[in-house]
Parts: C-alpha cells; structure tokens; sequence
C-alpha cells in the first residue's frame, strides 16, 4: 500500500478535495519548506508505504562476510541458467496450468527459504512438480542443483527474523543487498549527494551552534552543489528503512524511502516466472531468457560488497527529552543527517492529545500504524486519520497541528532533516 507517494503509478489523492500530493507539490512547491527544497530539491523527498506479503516474516540484509564479485556473479549467473532450462521444460498450456504449478512451485521455495535450501526433499518436491515437466529433465538433480546455487548465495547473508525486530527501524542502505522472503533479492540506485550532503549537515551543525544565522546556513547549502550532483545520479536513488509492525491484526512492513521505485533485482527465487498472452516467461530480464550476464554485472556496480553489521543498521525508539505529555509519548527512530541523511523518523504513542509543528522549513508526513486519530488545526478538524489513511502537514502551515486519540495510537512522523534539527516542535497551549 503506497501511502503518501508523489509517484504516477502511485499518487496519493486528497479525501477532501480533486488532485494528487504531486499536483500540490508541482503547484506549490514552498509547501514543502525553504530548507527541504535547498536540500533536497523542488519534488517530494520521500514517501512511506506498508510490505505485506504471505510468505514467512523473514528478510536477507546485506552480506554477513565480505564476497568477492566474481564469487557472486557466477552464482547467479548459475542461477540465471538452471531457470532457462526449467523454462525450456515447463508443459503449462494455459494460465490456469501455470496458476496450478507456481503454487507448489512457491509452497516448495517457501520452505525450502526456512531451511536455508538444506532441506534434502528433492524426490518429494519432484514428485509434486513433475506433471508440469517435460519427462527427459532429471527433475530431482534439477532441484538439487537449484538449491545448492541457492544455498550458496544465501548462506553468504545476513538472515533476520522480524518477529524479534517488532518495533526497530532497519535501515536499509541503497547498495546493500536485500529480501523480502516470498520477494527478489535486489538493491537500489545510489545516492550521489549522500557524502557531500553527511558531510554538509556536519558543517551546518557546528554552524548552527555557534549562532549561525539562516542566511549564513543557506549559503553553506548552496556552495555543497547539490542540485548538479542529484543531475548526475543515474536513477532516482533509493535509500529506504524497515519497520516490523502489525497493522490490523496483520505482520506488516513499514517502508519510508526516497521517492523512487527504481529497483535492480539480482534473483527471484520465489517467483522467477508469470504467465503472459504468449506463455511462460522471466518476472526480471528478458522475457525468454531472464537476466544477461551483462545485466548481472551492470547490478553488481551498485552492490556494497563488504559485510554489514545489523547491529550497526538497527535503530532502537528513544524517548525525546522533554517531548512527553499526559497521554502522548515521543519517540526517536531515526534522525542522524551526518550519517544518514536522507529522513527522519519519530513515533508518537498517542492516548490523549500532542500538539506540535514541523521544525522550520520542512514539511511533514503522519501515518497512523494503529488506531483512528483526529488530526485538526487551531481552525477545528480536519479529518480522521488511520492505517490507511495518512496525512500531509505543510511547511507552510500557519501555527501547530493537533492529534486526538481516545484509545491507544501509534502514528509515525516523518520528514527530511533541517539545518537546525528535524525533531517535531511539540507546544502547548493555543496560538
């Protein structure tokens, strides 16, 4: 569920009123503040949305120990060719065929992902999956090829039980190899700003408290050259983090990211092939020959190579000093612009009223992950906020917003950092 996205195969619309997020943004583009356009330019930074999948709630993040490239590109290249002999096999004759053999062929992955593709059924599972096969492929050698390929791979990752990450922000670099159980093992585009800009918000920390003045901060914007270093990108770049929660009962993933869906998929394990008008064919690459060895090694320019520590990407709420109220509790998850500087994170557990504004020159974005919350203004209400339905705060907003919750809330909070923090300005009172 695409939450609060400004992109075409995504817009969010307004409940109250015709157009989208992105018509307000191309329109008014100052709704979004003076300091998140210097930093981050004219067009919305970042959106959220919730990851539910029926597969087990379990993900790949980043290599465990460091692999060598040729290492890993052979094991998908392998990958690449066992799925074209399958393919070249396949005896589906229509989509209800395929239906029929994707989902014991899904059943199987599934519970083959558990056991790290150790789990010696190849007899069994061939005996389930044979009458889609030709009869000249050794089918039993076949999935046992495919799961020591796979093995390999996944036995060089790190594997996370998100059940034990419930309520931790995972933050999830572009660059660092993923999955989602029951979805591709992939990476995003990366972020050529991301040094300069860590290093910038280092610059106008120390600046900010030796008594800078704003004009002096957007001087030091201007001079990191941001906009020419965003023109050089080659995609939109995506830098994203995991949320493990529940949202109506259901095991869910929240994902703030930037505002792109570029996504380079190295291997689908789970659903490597679909049905189309002309019959079976690869999800990823090329309809009847999936992923080139070229395309293979182009994706693995974007790969960080090394071990990452989750431990080290793991994100903990911590309360803010001074932020509490008789009924509403502030949290931090993540706002760390000299490391990670793309978004900031706050979770707000809410059984009464919090009254606050966006820090200075940067807009916000609400999403509620359980409850029903009265989000209105010092002019009365202005709507009802839920699992589904997020809100929008300008930069421009003239004085504080109000939540309500009569029975227990979570709503997160998120936004860009600013020069001078990227805390919510909780107040009291009205004006």
């Amino acid at each position: 569920m695409w939450l609060t996205s400004t992109q075409p195969e995504g817009a969010a619309r307004f409940r109250a009123q015709t157009g989208t997020l992105a018509d307000l943004v191309a329109a008014h583009p100052e709704v979004l503040g003076h300091w998140a356009r210097q930093l981050f330019g004219d067009e919305m930074p970042l959106f959220a949305k919730f990851i539910h999948t029926d597969f087990p709630s379990r993900v790949h993040l980043g290599f465990r120990r460091a692999v060598r490239r040729d290492e890993l590109l052979g094991w998908l290249e392998r990958e690449q060719e066992l799925l074209r002999i399958l393919v070249g096999a396949l005896r589906v004759p229509d989509a209800g065929a395929f239906a029929a053999y994707h989902s014991r062929y899904a059943r199987w992955a599934s519970d083959q992902a558990l056991e790290g593709w150790r789990r010696d059924d190849d007899e069994a599972a061939a005996t389930q999956l044979a009458c889609f096969v030709d009869a000249a492929l050794d089918l039993p050698g076949w999935l046992r090829a495919v799961r020591e390929n796979r093995c390999a791979i996944v036995d060089t990752l790190n594997e996370v039980d998100l059940r034990r990450e419930s309520g931790h922000l995972l933050l999830t670099a572009a660059g660092v190899l993923h999955g989602i159980f029951g979805l591709s093992h992939q990476t995003h585009p990366l972020d050529r700003t991301r040094v300069p800009l860590e290093t910038l918000y280092r610059g106008l920390a120390e600046r900010s408290l030796a008594g800078a003045s704003d004009a002096e901060l957007g001087r030091m914007i201007d001079q990191a050259g941001l906009g020419e270093l965003r023109r050089e990108n080659g995609a939109p770049p995506k830098n994203e983090a995991w949320l493990a929660t529940d949202v109506d009962g259901a095991p869910v993933l929240f994902e703030p990211q930037q505002s792109s869906d570029t996504t380079y998929s190295v291997a689908d394990f789970y659903t490597p092939l679909t049905w189309s008008t002309n019959g079976v064919r690869f999800r990823k690459g090329g309809a009847a020959h999936g992923l080139a060895t070229r395309e293979l090694s182009e994706i693995l320019d974007h790969l960080d190579l090394g071990a990452t520590s989750v431990e080290a990407v793991r994100r903990l709420p911590k309360a803010v000093p001074g932020a509490s109220r008789d009924g509403a509790e502030l949290f931090c998850l993540v706002d760390e612009p000299r490391a990670w500087p793309f978004f900031t994170t706050y979770q707000l557990e809410l059984q009464g009223q919090f009254r606050a504004s966006p820090p200075a020159g940067v807009f916000q974005e609400l999403v509620v992950l359980r409850g029903r919350v009265e989000l209105g203004d010092d002019d009365g209400a202005r709507g009802e906020l839920s699992p589904g339905a997020p809100a929008f705060i300008p930069a421009t907003l003239d004085g504080p917003y109000s939540l309500s919750a009569h029975e227990p809330a979570t709503v997160l909070i998120l936004g860009v950092p600013g020069p001078r923090g990227g805390a919510p300005v909780v107040s009291t009172g009205r004006t």
